[in-house]
Parts: structure tokens; sequence; C-alpha cells
């Protein structure tokens, strides 16, 4: 009987070693958005790029002050962001907030087109003699 909690006192000291040597977490960033524009609608799935993304946790993603209304954690480089609705263009802050109570800000992280406007514009330029 003595030998079988010998072993066990050896299998729960090696478990709990092999715990202690997991590797430390970097800490988590946010830095950029793939792509970074997209058009006044809204609607658009832009990956919000960082490191050390945790899995564990949620997230809420605002552009400029508008909620994106569906994110999700792609890999521990990224997460997935649908782009809210805006009636201006023009570049906003891109922030994160964790569930951690965390907070990131990517400064003038996307950029706001008035994807209309433009293509109103090369179509009246392409009919010009």
């Amino acid at each position: 009987m003595r030998k079988h909690g010998g072993i066990l006192g050896v299998i729960i000291g090696a478990v709990l070693l092999l715990g202690a040597c997991e590797k430390p977490r970097g800490e988590m960033t946010f830095h950029g958005l793939d792509p970074d524009f997209g058009g006044l609608q809204g609607g658009k799935t832009v990956r919000v790029v960082g490191r050390n993304v945790r899995l564990d946790i949620g997230y809420a993603v605002y552009f400029g002050q508008q909620r994106s209304s569906q994110v999700s954690i792609q890999n521990e480089k990224a997460l997935l962001a649908v782009t809210p609705r805006r009636f201006e263009p023009g570049a906003v802050d891109v922030t994160i907030r964790a569930d951690n109570g965390e907070v990131f800000v990517v400064k003038n992280g996307f950029e706001y087109i008035n994807q209309a406007g433009n293509l109103l514009q090369e179509a009246q330029e392409a009919e010009e003699p």
C-alpha cells in the first residue's frame, strides 16, 4: 500500500512541476486593422491585429463611438470585428475593451470612406469626352 502512495506522490509532483514550467505569456497588445478602411454603410469584417490575444475572455470593439455588433476571436494574433455604420467619412480611433478590464486604443485605426461618392465620381469621369 505504501508503494502506491509513493508513486502517486511522484506523479502529482511531476504534474505540478510541469505546470510551473509553462512559458510566460507576453503582454497582450493590439496595433492595427486589416483592412484599415471601409465604406460608410459598415458591415465589413476586419481583423484587429495584435499579439498574445487571450482566448479565455471576451472583447468589445468600438469604431469611434460606435460598438461593433459582432466580435470574435480568430486566434492569438487577431480578433474579427464587423464595422458599424457611420454617416461621415474619416479616420476613427478603434478601442478594444477586454472583459478583464484592459483597454487598448489604435489611434486613427480605421478610415471610413464614401464609396458611393467615389463610384459616382469615377462613373462621371468615365462618361466625359
